[in-house]
């Protein structure tokens, strides 16, 4: 460990590293997998988007209305890599011209218990498919943390009107380290 004026070099050095791999790596691009009963829920380059469903202005409509994004063994794409963030979120369509949010929900085990235990980020979109020209056509960034090659990624969509739907694709990054 080297420090500077109270500064752990090391530390300032690897966040540098995170930051520069994060700027300068490739986008891999996911869409819904044909068959989700098992664990791969994801087709890297995939045209059938996922969707979410929402409730009467809360996270989810009826049973099962999560779009399950990525299995266990949808990652790692490239060989070698251990971590993965899911970066951004490219909207293809609407049933309601409103604001929806999206939790991202991540985990090893159940939804549920990832909820319990606040394992998600939240983000606000907003797509007019009466005038797609004014919002289609650019992917949203996504701040979340860096997962673990195999955690399970699940969302959820909240509008303020019931059964709601909204459809997507992502787009991630990975790494060594």
């Amino acid at each position: 460990m080297i420090v500077i004026n109270g500064i752990d070099q090391s530390a300032v050095y690897q966040e540098v590293f995170e930051i520069d791999n994060h700027i300068h790596n490739g986008e891999i691009w996911f869409g819904k997998s044909a068959d989700q009963s098992g664990t791969n829920w994801a087709t890297e380059g995939g045209m059938t988007p996922f969707q979410a469903v929402s409730g009467n202005a809360d996270f989810g409509g009826d049973a099962n209305d999560e779009a399950l994004i990525l299995g266990t063994t949808d990652t790692p794409i490239r060989t070698g890599q251990k971590y993965f963030d899911i970066h951004r979120i490219f909207v293809n369509a609407v049933s309601a011209d409103t604001v929806y949010f999206l939790r991202l929900v991540y985990g090893t085990g159940t939804m549920a218990n990832a909820i319990t235990a606040k394992q998600y980020t939240v983000i606000p979109v907003k797509y007019d498919s009466a005038n797609p020209t004014e919002s289609a056509g650019i992917p949203v960034d996504i701040i979340s943390r860096r997962y673990q090659i195999g955690t399970k990624i699940w969302i959820q969509a909240k509008n303020a009107t019931n059964n709601a739907t909204i459809t997507f694709f992502i787009g991630l990054h990975e790494y060594t380290q």
